[in-house]
């Protein structure tokens, strides 16, 4: 979340970078990995998964309207269960989620066997996602100078 809120002093790890966006940015996210009714997770395959909670996140998009750090944000969360994590996102704040799941189903994977092959050997695991593959797919056929999120 300092990431997102542009809080470097509380960045521990990675590379640093934080998000230094304005009033004028259009800012987009997309986050792609596991979730549950309420939370999505952060892989730390040394230790344990971390975890983000549905309130945690709206503190902070809140976080970030109030200090006028986008003009508009778009959020795309692929993980299971992600509706969950918009419940209370206030409509008045210029966001607009979209995710894979409903806040009570699975998200779904695709390109799985028998399709998912890589340089001609099968790897014995789902390739993709419905949601994302389905966004690619979408966005190598369309014309987006003329597509828009709601078309």
């Amino acid at each position: 979340m300092n990431i997102l809120k542009g809080n470097k002093a509380g960045i521990k790890g990675g590379n640093g970078k934080v998000l230094n966006s304005t009033k004028d940015d259009k800012v987009f996210i997309n986050f792609a990995d596991h979730g549950g009714v309420g939370l999505i997770a952060f892989p730390d395959y040394w230790i344990f998964s971390r975890y983000l909670y549905a309130d945690d996140l709206m503190k902070t998009l809140n976080y970030m309207h109030e200090n006028s750090m986008y003009k508009e944000l778009v959020f795309y969360l692929e993980a299971c269960e992600s509706g969950s994590m918009f419940k209370n996102l206030p409509k008045d704040i210029k966001i607009f989620a979209t995710t894979a799941a409903n806040a009570g189903e699975s998200s779904w994977g695709d390109y799985c066997s028998p399709n998912d092959k890589v340089d001609g050997k099968s790897i014995g695991s789902c390739l993709g996602d419905l949601y994302s593959v389905n966004w690619m797919e979408n966005s190598d056929a369309s014309d987006l100078s003329k597509e828009t999120l709601l078309s």
